[in-house]
């Protein structure tokens, strides 16, 4: 009887009701996956009442074991899911006064996905989507270390450069500066206690934000009213949360530009800067955002306009999207061993002036990389470049002695280095004389190159810090006389429709 008047008390003090007899053999005694759901707005009145006890310092009801053996074998129906701070003073569970089966919890430093981090949006989306769970809150709290961190972090974030030995909780701290920016923006002159206490709410704002933008399926549900996403901030001082809305708006949480052929072009520097932005993301660890289905239905219905064209590597180890940390649509790209056309390759010059010519794009990134095997073939192959040609030789041989010219000049000039040393300059050159032969071969990308209505940049990858460093363009040294031009005669070469 003591267990049942117990069971009985603890569910009139969650519902704030007085509840009509009840006993542990009863449905219902429990949140259990046998239950119904709870709606947003009744989840979020249980949460304020629980609050309500801690602050009063109400005992909290015991787990009975009737509850364990109920949640373990009808299971879970939480009423919440709540993305809360690591922080050992905020006790998610503890703070609301709710019991085993309650709220779905998800914990980190700074209750953040500035990461885009997958396993919170996974488990949100897992929730709200197999659990019937209709509210989630995202909380944070005062005197959060994590924002502190982050607002001395700002110089950092700020630097040119990426720190190449960065731990990952220094990267993650970058990632955070955001919203200790802003408030640092709002508050000028405040002391720092300020500005970080001003950077958790908008950190909880920016959350809330970030998490509707990358996850499609959140973002249609909050959009149809199936689910609530509400901001707090819990006083570790007084024990009391404060819940400060929703997001800005659910709109304002969708990406609102989807690069399409509907857009406008995008000028090179403009385009160029957002590829430096991009690789300072990708270099510093943050994964990007979801691919959301409106941005795969927009391409395929009104077209692509990328903002910049890029010729890389074949390597596997380059994934030229991630590295600059852009969406489909963003880029165009061309690739292949060397990121070369030595050969005067026809398809890669026709692809560019494509991309140019009817895409309107504006800038032309030729990409190398560091530790590049097919330079480290050419420099090998210089021997074979030099001796009379070989009647069966394969295509790959035939390939890397057209490479040869860059590993020549590199050997040439660092005589007495070892082989990876010439082989690193080798890549630098290559990726000179791939511009310099793109300007040759192409009239029509030379001419647009000259005017100044083309940006064409040299780049090249470490594969082991992940930062890109841009070398400059090819020299202006007077018009290019073709050396040697693709043959596209219909007879020998037949173009494809857009050619």
């Amino acid at each position: 009887k003591e267990e049942i008047e117990t069971v009985q008390l603890q569910f009139e003090e969650m519902d704030g009701t007085k509840s009509k007899s009840k006993t542990k053999q009863q449905d219902g005694n429990y949140r259990t996956g046998k239950g119904t759901a709870v709606p947003a707005d009744q989840a979020l009145t249980l949460l304020k009442n629980g609050n309500e006890r801690y602050v009063a310092s109400k005992a909290p009801s015991a787990t009975l074991q009737s509850r364990r053996k109920a949640l373990s074998d009808d299971g879970q129906l939480p009423m919440a899911a709540l993305l809360s701070c690591a922080d050992s003073r905020c006790p998610v569970e503890s703070i609301f006064d709710v019991a085993a089966g309650d709220v779905f919890v998800c914990r980190n430093a700074g209750n953040t996905i500035a990461q885009a981090e997958g396993s919170v949006v996974a488990s949100m989306e897992y929730c709200m989507q197999n659990l019937q769970t209709q509210l989630l809150v995202v909380m944070g709290h005062t005197k959060c270390g994590a924002i502190n961190g982050a607002v001395a972090s700002i110089p950092a974030a700020d630097a040119a450069e990426p720190k190449l030995d960065a731990s990952v909780l220094e990267n993650y701290l970058v990632a955070l500066t955001p919203a200790a920016k802003q408030a640092k923006a709002e508050l000028p002159s405040a002391p720092d206690g300020e500005v970080v206490e001003r950077a958790i709410r908008i950190n909880v704002q920016n959350t809330m934000s970030k998490i509707l933008e990358v996850s499609g399926p959140l973002r249609e549900m909050v959009q149809a009213g199936k689910i609530k996403v509400e901001g707090a901030i819990y006083d570790i001082t007084t024990g009391q949360v404060e819940f400060i809305g929703g997001p800005p708006s659910v709109q304002a949480a969708v990406p609102a530009f989807v690069r399409t052929a509907k857009s406008d072009y995008v000028p090179g520097p403009k385009a160029l800067a957002t590829l430096k932005a991009g690789n300072a993301s990708y270099a510093s660890g943050q994964a990007p955002a979801a691919t959301q289905k409106s941005r795969i239905q927009a391409l395929a219905s009104d077209g692509q306009l990328p903002m910049a064209a890029v010729l890389g590597c074949a390597d596997s180890r380059c994934p030229v999207e991630l590295m600059f940390n852009v969406a489909p649509g963003d880029i165009f790209v061309c690739r292949n061993a060397g990121n070369a056309i030595a050969k005067a390759e026809g398809n890669i010059v026709a692809s560019m002036e494509y991309c140019m010519a009817h895409l309107k794009t504006k800038l032309l990134v030729v990409l190398g990389h560091t530790k590049c095997g097919a330079l480290n073939g050419a420099l090998a192959s210089i021997p074979a470049a030099d001796a009379a040609p070989k009647a069966d030789a394969s295509a790959l041989e035939q390939y890397l002695v057209a490479l040869t010219p860059a590993a020549k000049q590199a050997k040439a000039e660092l005589p007495h280095a070892p082989d990876p040393e010439v082989a690193e300059l080798a890549i630098r050159i290559n990726v000179k004389n791939t511009m310099r032969s793109i300007v040759q071969i192409s009239e029509p990308l030379r001419k647009q190159w000259q005017s100044g209505d083309l940006l064409i940049e040299g780049a090249i990858y470490d594969i082991t810090t992940g930062r890109v460093e841009f070398i400059g363009g090819p020299e202006k040294t007077g018009i290019f006389e073709p050396t040697e031009r693709p043959n596209f005669s219909s007879e020998t070469n037949p173009c494809c429709q857009w050619c």
